[in-house]
């Protein structure tokens, strides 16, 4: 069975939203919690979050969670540099297959839609597999363990794209059943109330 290391992106600022989303309340609990929740259940795996902005705010909120916080000091570097770290430290534990990684505010995000890609990434045997929105494809999204080098030497905000570009013929995307939703400005943070 594939050993998945789940890893959460939670490192940003939040400046557009003027206070840290990760800790917006969101169906009982908050945007960060919720997430580490809908991955939880998934079967075989274990979840790493790298947080840096609000470092201590955030850890405080999930230092009861099932989950290992890696921290990152260089966040402002970009989402590329919070991905490296990420993947440096699962690396180096040497018993994951693969990573899936996502987002602390993509609140509408299931653990099926996790289960399934998982389950595409077993049956293809494709070493990236990316949720297809109608106009973009991106995270949720899984690697395989032998890109795991080349994840860890990303640094600015363009996240994993170059190694996506780079093995686009081993690239498959995954239509995902809900829209793209991330949880970006104080708008979209009240539409997501009113959805919930």
């Amino acid at each position: 069975m594939s050993k998945t290391a789940i890893l959460i992106l939670a490192a940003g600022e939040s400046k557009r939203m003027g206070e840290p989303k990760q800790l917006l309340p969101y169906n009982d609990t908050t945007l960060l919690i919720h997430t580490i929740e809908q991955a939880a259940p998934l079967k075989y795996s274990d979840t790493f979050i790298v947080i840096g902005a609000h470092f201590s705010d955030i850890f405080k909120s999930i230092r009861s969670q099932k989950a290992t916080v890696i921290k990152n000091n260089n966040w402002e570097d970009g989402m590329g540099s919070s991905l490296s770290k990420g993947i440096e430290f699962i690396k180096k534990k040497d018993k994951y297959d693969r990573v899936l990684v996502t987002l602390s505010d993509l609140p509408l995000v299931t653990t099926e839609h996790y289960e399934e890609l998982m389950a595409l990434s077993d049956s293809s045997g494709k070493r990236i597999v990316l949720t297809n929105y109608e106009e973009v494809a991106g995270v949720p999204a899984i690697f395989d363990r032998s890109l795991f080098n080349e994840l860890t030497i990303l640094s600015d905000d363009e996240g994993a794209k170059p190694v996506v570009k780079k093995y686009k013929k081993e690239v498959l995307k995954m239509n995902s059943k809900t829209p793209f939703f991330d949880v970006d400005t104080k708008e979209a943070y009240q539409k997501l109330l009113k959805l919930s």
